[in-house]
């Protein structure tokens, strides 16, 4: 067998390189091919077990929670205690406490109230308006999910673009599921330009046909007797006076009948004569005031015509 070295001076200088080189790589080959793998570090499985020991809940925040989903019952906020009773159910947590926050967990899925949103656009349901629910907004509405909420009363306004809000507030007693609020919007229409209809032009006023109260006839007897009855108590009034003084003057105080007569049937002529004016001036006053309207007896009317007019007269008896 040759040696290397005289292998080396019987090789010309460009193939001793090249021959030099591939002695090179071939055992930088074979000591990576000695080298030993390394096997895979489980790193990553260790992680993964400090992790889950560290999201077990240690026997202190179970009895935590415990009490935390205990008060939030108390409180009347079922939507806190139903997440704390989730919370307490972890298999840490000692069987106690896990049977409690079960219990309650299935309890407060009966008693918590829910609401489910309907919203509708000229009749039709619409997707695109924001519900707001107590001041927050809810998401998942328009997947057709309800909402839980504790019972009380609630606040929800619905918001559409280019249309007023709507305000509902609901109470919700325990037990209420789905309970569907409803709202529906209106798409205001433009209104409708009013037709111009044809102005008749306007009527002349007609002149106000004075009433008349005619006087009755009976009235201007009455005022006549009324008058002569009044003269005929002054006249007679007057003569009863003057036979009384010359009975004073004459035979006072041994006056006889027939003397006093003349004077007595004076005064009581005079006292006739006063009551028949006194009785006809009021039937006068009677007859006079309470007369009633009448239209005139005479009435005078014009009407336009087309082209003209036409003239009326007419006289009531």
């Amino acid at each position: 067998m040759v040696s290397t070295s005289a292998t080396k001076a019987a090789l010309p200088l460009k193939f001793r390189h090249a021959f030099g080189l591939g002695c090179t790589i071939a055992a930088i080959c074979t000591v990576a091919q000695a080298e030993p793998s390394q096997a895979p570090t489980n790193g990553s499985a260790n992680d993964k077990g400090n992790q889950a020991e560290q999201s077990a809940p240690t026997n202190e925040q179970c009895i935590e929670t415990h009490r935390q989903a205990q008060q939030a019952q108390n409180d009347g906020k079922l939507v806190r205690a139903r997440e704390l009773s989730r919370n307490c159910t972890a298999l840490a947590c000692p069987g106690l406490i896990v049977t409690d926050c079960a219990r309650w967990l299935n309890d407060m899925e009966q008693r918590i109230p829910s609401v489910v949103f309907e919203v509708r656009l000229d009749g039709k349901p619409n997707l695109t308006a924001t519900v707001v629910a107590d001041g927050e907004r809810v998401q998942e509405w328009t997947r057709g999910e309800s909402l839980r909420l504790d019972p009380g009363e609630h606040q929800f306004r619905f918001e559409m673009a280019e249309h007023q809000p709507i305000i509902q507030n609901l109470l919700l007693a325990e037990g209420m599921r789905y309970r569907i609020v409803s709202v529906d919007f209106a798409t205001e229409k433009p209104a409708t330009p009013a037709v111009a209809t044809p102005v008749a032009p306007p009527l002349a006023a007609a002149p106000a046909v004075p009433s008349e109260r005619p006087t009755p006839i009976i009235v201007y007897p009455l005022l006549g007797v009324g008058a002569v009855g009044l003269g005929s108590f002054a006249l007679f009034g007057l003569m009863g006076k003057s036979k009384q003084s010359d009975l004073e003057n004459t035979c006072k105080p041994n006056c006889t009948d027939s003397d006093l007569k003349p004077m007595k049937t004076s005064y009581l002529i005079g006292d006739i004569s006063l009551g028949v004016g006194v009785a006809s001036l009021v039937a006068a006053s009677v007859f006079y005031f309470g007369r009633q309207e009448k239209p005139p007896s005479t009435t005078v009317g014009f009407a336009p015509l087309p082209g003209g007019g036409a003239a009326s007269a007419s006289y009531r008896f």
